[in-house]
């Protein structure tokens, strides 16, 4: 059978007060003794009395709840920041509904949507939905964004240095005698052609010409990098035969990772006879064998410094230009896959 939900009406009769005393003690407005607020309180409790948070919302304006958009929730970095965040938030007493899009623009916008039938007091939207970013955003809705492209008409913007890290991994292939190359997946977030920006500008900085054949494009996204076996061998035959000392800058720690497993399948010594160099600092470059040297991106300054920033806008502690991008450094970590 159901159960019949309790109201403030079954707790002030229980109570033996009247309603409007029962809602200014549950509500904490108004004039009450601390005498009948403990009964009040108590009776409540042996009922299983619960307050309705979305009536309550939307007489005060304030859910005190955060929505998070994500492009893929199963992608280690954006879990991490995702995690961090909620943590960081509900710290700070606010809850969070996390809504993966699956890369989709559609589900972005649905969930959108109801994130503002529910009455958020502020939105975090991590990385691009993988199709567009024209998602129209309630300007008066305190509003971060994650590792994706700023606009004026957007909101602030928390990002790893995407560009330098591109640079840094090329330069430290060709310092160490390398051909360098790229290859990236068909996902075209701002933060992967930040990254690819990076390596062309160090290319033509260095006179190397013909860059377009220096770099590899998987027909697959980042989320289905264990498919791209094939592609990932026809890559290194090519590179093979263009080189005698390839480097690898893969634009992320999973493919990376599916370089070094098809340079073993088809008998190429890492990092003797081909460097290979990551992005992220994810596990997958602690667990291939051999480690990935890797591009690190702090996950946890970009959290703190995205929930700083929104907790001030919602409490209007501070004027956040909608404009502002924070760059958090980037830094290479070498290992054992490069020379």
């Amino acid at each position: 059978m159901k159960k019949n939900k309790v109201s403030i009406k079954d707790v002030a009769l229980a109570s033996g007060v009247s309603v409007a005393t029962v809602s200014r003690i549950i509500n904490n407005t108004g004039r009450f003794s601390n005498k009948t607020a403990e009964k009040v309180f108590s009776v409540a409790n042996k009922l299983g009395y619960r307050r309705n948070k979305l009536a309550v919302s939307l007489r005060s304006q304030e859910s005190n709840t955060i929505g998070i958009l994500v492009p893929d929730i199963t992608n280690e970095f954006f879990s991490k920041l995702v995690k961090n965040c909620e943590q960081e938030l509900f710290n700070s007493g606010y809850s969070t509904i996390i809504c993966n899009t699956d890369r989709s623009g559609t589900r972005e916008k649905a969930y959108y949507q109801t994130l503002l039938e529910h009455q958020i007091d502020g939105l975090m939207i991590i990385s691009s939905s993988g199709e567009n970013d024209s998602t129209p955003i309630n300007p008066n809705l305190p509003t971060i964004y994650i590792d994706r492209k700023a606009t004026s008409e957007t909101g602030p913007v928390i990002s790893s240095d995407h560009y330098n890290g591109g640079c840094i991994a090329t330069e430290y292939l060709l310092k160490s005698g390398h051909a360098p190359y790229l290859i990236m997946t068909k996902t075209k977030s701002s933060a992967t052609l930040e990254r690819v920006r990076g390596f062309k500008d160090v290319l033509k900085k260095n006179k190397i010409n013909n860059i377009d054949n220096h770099i590899f494009e998987l027909s697959i996204t980042s989320d289905k990098f264990l498919q791209s076996d094939e592609q990932i061998h026809k890559f290194l035959s090519i590179i093979q035969n263009h080189s005698d000392a390839p480097g690898v800058f893969a634009i992320n720690d999973n493919i990376a990772y599916m370089v070094i497993r098809a340079a073993k399948e088809m008998e190429i010594q890492v990092p003797s006879k081909l460097s290979v160099i990551g992005f992220d600092g994810t596990s997958y470059s602690e667990i291939a064998s051999p480690k990935i040297t890797t591009i690190y991106q702090d996950a946890d300054k970009i959290s703190n410094k995205a929930c700083a920033i929104l907790l001030k806008e919602i409490q209007h502690k501070e004027d956040i230009s909608k404009s502002k991008v924070v760059k958090i450094p980037v830094k290479l970590n070498i290992k054992q896959s490069s020379v």
